[in-house]
């Protein structure tokens, strides 16, 4: 009898470690999933960042450089000013979603929350995104065409319109077909990959 006994709390002890194997196994899957689809939006942040410290610094010539052209001074403040409440958003989500990652030791209400914090944030970012683009990329095209010819093309843009025209044509489009693509790779993708990942921890 004694021999049975042992043997069942045996099989027991067996079933209770590979349940909790189960879970870390499960646990370690989901937070590898969770961090590649998060690692592709923060590539975004980081590659945006750069873009944009590129622009400022453009900018920043300019304006220093011909300060006593006025409209060329207020062309490159105007440039600053559309771009400064982007990088504030920026830096403010890709922080939130930085400090969201899934790093809790158990499979419960933690990782849940964790996951659905960074899907809430990163969502939140792209709603925002498209709206702020929707102003921000023809505006900032015209600016940058306009400063190209104002500073750069004898006669200015009165004397190059159609060109002009033409370059903020195929500069939109470039900018549209770009902006197309990083949001499938960056945001679309990512966010259906962690609402998969929730739908699975629900169930």
């Amino acid at each position: 009898m004694s021999t049975l006994d042992e043997f069942k709390n045996e099989w027991k002890a067996t079933e209770s470690e590979s349940i909790r194997y189960d879970q870390a196994s499960l646990l370690a899957i989901t937070k590898g999933r969770t961090v590649r689809q998060v690692n592709r939006t923060i590539q975004y942040f980081w590659a945006f960042f750069t873009y944009q410290l590129i622009i400022y610094g453009l900018l920043s010539h300019l304006l220093i450089r011909y300060w006593s052209i006025s409209e060329v001074k207020w062309a490159c403040l105007l440039g600053l000013l559309l771009y400064l409440p982007f990088t504030f958003v920026l830096m403010r989500q890709f922080r939130r979603i930085a400090l969201a990652s899934p790093s809790q030791t158990d499979l419960g209400f933690s990782l849940q929350a964790s996951v659905q914090q960074q899907y809430n944030s990163l969502r939140s970012f792209y709603q925002f995104k498209r709206a702020y683009e929707y102003g921000l990329v023809p505006l900032s095209t015209a600016l940058g065409v306009w400063l190209i010819f104002r500073v750069y093309v004898p006669g200015g843009l009165a004397h190059h319109l159609t060109g002009a025209a033409t370059i903020y044509l195929f500069a939109l489009l470039a900018c549209w077909w770009a902006i197309r693509q990083e949001n499938r790779k960056h945001f679309e993708q990512p966010l259906q990959n962690l609402n998969a990942i929730l739908e699975e921890i629900h169930q």
